[in-house]
C-alpha cells in the first residue's frame, strides 16, 4: 500500500511525500505518466479474494485487471482510515499517525506536495466516512456527500474534476464494504452491489480520462466472512491481499 503515494508523485513529476518508504509501482509509471492529474478511485474492502470469486459480476474491473495489475498488501491493522493514510503518505501507521478518520495526519501527504507545487488536491467521501472526514478534511476540496451515497460521491467526484480540475483526487465508495459486514462477502447479497460498483467504477473511468485524469482503482482491503456478516482487521489473506489497476483511455477496460 505504500508504494501509491510514490507512485502518484512520480506521475505528476513530483516528489515523493518526505516519509514515505517504498518505490513507485514501474509498470503503472510507464503506462500512465507522465499525467498532468491522477485520480485514485477506491472501492472499499473489495479485496483480491472478493474480486476472485465474484469476477463474472464486476466485468469492467475484471477487464482491466486481466490487462493491467498489481497486488497490494495492506498495512496493518487492515483497516480503513489506517490504509487510506497510507496510501497518501507512502508511510507507516507508527510515522502517519492515523488509527482513525478522526485523527490528523503526522506526516507529509501527497495533498501537502501537490499544495506546495502549486497544485490542489481533492478528497471525496460520504458524511462519516474516510474519504470526506480524513482525506476531504486534509485536502484542499473538500467532497462531503451527505446522503450517504456511493452515488453522490460520484457525482461529486466527477464535478470536481470539470469545474476544478485538481491535480490530485482521491475517491471512496463505503458502500462495498458496509455490505460485506452486513452479508459477509461471500454471500450472494453482495451481488448487487458489486454490479451496481463495477458500473459506477466503469462511468467514473470514462468520465475522469476523458478530463485527462490518469486513473487507479485499488482497495484498502479485504474482508473475511464470520457467521454474523464480514470482517477485516487481520493480516490474513483475505483481509489484507487487494487488487490494484489503471486506466488513461476511456477504451481501457472496454
Amino acid at each position: 500500500m505504500a508504494c501509491l503515494a510514490p507512485t502518484v508523485a512520480a506521475l505528476l513529476g513530483l516528489p515523493a511525500p518526505a516519509q514515505a518508504t517504498e518505490d513507485p509501482i514501474p509498470g503503472m509509471v510507464r503506462d500512465l505518466g507522465p499525467a498532468q492529474r491522477v485520480a485514485a478511485v477506491a472501492p472499499d474492502g473489495l479485496g483480491s479474494a472478493i474480486v476472485a470469486r465474484w469476477g463474472p459480476e464486476i466485468p469492467f474491473l475484471r477487464s482491466l485487471l486481466d490487462r493491467w495489475h498489481v497486488t497490494l498488501r495492506a498495512v496493518m491493522p487492515s483497516i480503513t482510515p489506517v490504509n487510506f493514510a497510507t496510501m497518501v503518505t507512502g508511510a507507516s501507521p507508527e510515522v502517519h499517525g492515523v488509527g482513525a478518520f478522526t485523527d490528523d495526519f503526522a506526516c507529509e501527504t501527497l495533498f501537502d506536495v501537490v499544495r506546495a507545487h502549486g497544485g490542489r488536491s481533492a478528497g471525496v467521501g460520504q458524511k462519516g466516512y474516510t474519504g470526506s472526514e480524513l482525506l476531504g478534511r486534509a485536502a484542499d476540496l473538500w467532497g462531503k456527500a451527505t446522503s450517504n451515497t456511493d452515488g453522490e460521491v460520484e457525482a461529486i467526484a466527477l464535478a470536481f474534476a470539470a469545474a476544478e480540475a485538481p491535480q490530485f483526487l482521491i475517491v471512496q465508495l463505503g458502500s462495498t464494504d458496509d455490505v460485506f459486514h452486513r452479508h459477509g462477502p461471500s454471500s450472494p447479497e453482495v451481488v448487487p452491489k458489486l454490479r451496481e460498483t463495477d458500473k459506477r467504477l466503469a462511468r467514473m473511468a470514462k468520465g475522469l480520462t476523458a478530463l485527462g485524469y490518469a486513473v487507479i482503482i485499488n482497495a484498502d482491503h479485504g474482508q473475511h466472512d464470520t457467521e454474523s456478516g464480514g470482517s477485516h482487521g487481520t493480516s490474513a489473506d483475505q483481509d489484507a491481499l487487494v487488487p490494484c489497476t489503471w486506466a488513461r483511455s476511456a477504451l481501457d477496460g472496454g
